[in-house]
C-alpha cells in the first residue's frame, strides 16, 4: 500500500513539474525576467529529471524484487518437488522390496509343492510297483462300488485291462451271478457290505466272472477304507483258488 502511494505521488509530481514547464514555456517573455526564466526552466528540468530518475529507480527496484520473489517461489517449488520425488522413490523402493519378498515366498512355496508332488508321484509309483508285484488280485473301490484301482494280478485273472474297469462297478462286471446261474443281488454282496457297514468281510467258495464269460472260484477279503472317520470305499484282495489245488 505504501509503495503504491509513493509511486502515485512521484507520478503526480512529474506531471506537475511537466505542466509547470509547459506553462512557463508558453508564457510571454515580457512578463518574466529572462534570467529568472532560465533559472526557473533549469530547475524545472532538473526536477523533472529527478522525478524521472526516481520513477526509473522505483520501477527497476520493483522488478528486482519481483524477480527475487519469483526465484524464492521457484526454489520452494524445487524443494517441494525434490521432497515429493524422494517420497515417491522411497515408496517405490519399499513396494519393490515387498513384492520381491512376496515373490520369494511364492517361489519357495511353488518349489515345495513341486517337490511334494514329485515325492507323491514317486511314492505312488513305488506303491503301484509293490501292488503289481503281489500274487493276489487287488481291487480298490469307492463308496459307490466303482473300481478306482486294479493291480496286474487282478487284470490277468479277470481278463480285463485296467482302463476297461476303471470307473465301472465291480459287481456288474465280475460278481453279478452265483455259480448256479442265479442273480447275485448287490445288497447281499460281502464286498458291497464292507463299504456300507464299515466291517471287514471274508468269503470263500464264491466266484468271480472273467471278461470272456468264464468264472473261477475265489477267496477274498473286503476291507473298508476310512478317511477322517468317513467310509470312502473298500479294498478287495482275492486269489484264484484253482491255483491252490
Amino acid at each position: 500500500m505504501k509503495k503504491q502511494f509513493f509511486t502515485g505521488a512521484v507520478v503526480s509530481g512529474e506531471f506537475a513539474v511537466f505542466t509547470g514547464l509547459i506553462a512557463l514555456l508558453h508564457s510571454p517573455i515580457s512578463q518574466i525576467n529572462k534570467t529568472g526564466l532560465t533559472i526557473t526552466t533549469g530547475l524545472l528540468i532538473l526536477a523533472l529529471l529527478f522525478t524521472v530518475l526516481i520513477t526509473v529507480f522505483r520501477t527497476f527496484n520493483h522488478q528486482e524484487n519481483t524477480i527475487i520473489n519469483l526465484q524464492k517461489e521457484l526454489s520452494i517449488e524445487k524443494n517441494t518437488s525434490r521432497k515429493v520425488q524422494t517420497q515417491f522413490d522411497e515408496a517405490i523402493e519399499k513396494r519393490t522390496f515387498e513384492l520381491q519378498r512376496v515373490n520369494g515366498a511364492l517361489n519357495r512355496e511353488i518349489a515345495e509343492r513341486i517337490q511334494a508332488e514329485e515325492e507323491a508321484r514317486e511314492l505312488q509309483k513305488q506303491v503301484s510297483l509293490i501292488l503289481d508285484s503281489a500274487g493276489e488280485g487287488i481291487l480298490g473301490l469307492d463308496n459307490h462300488g466303482k473300481v478306482v484301482f486294479m493291480n496286474r494280478a487282478a487284470s490277468l485273472m479277470l481278463g480285463w485291462e485296467v482302463e476297461e474297469l476303471l470307473g465301472n462297478t465291480h459287481h456288474e462286471f465280475i460278481h453279478h451271478t452265483h455259480a448256479d446261474g442265479t442273480a447275485h443281488p448287490v445288497e447281499s454282496c460281502p464286498i458291497y457290505m464292507a463299504y456300507r457297514d464299515g466291517l471287514v468281510h471274508y468269503k470263500t467258495g464264491d466266484i468271480f466272472w472273467c471278461k470272456n464269460g468264464t468264472s473261477f472260484p475265489v477267496e477274498y477279503v473286503s476291507t473298508p477304507i476310512r478317511d477322517h472317520g468317513m467310509l470312502t470305499g473298500a479294498v478287495v484282495v482275492f486269489r484264484d483258488m484253482n491255483t491252490y489245488k
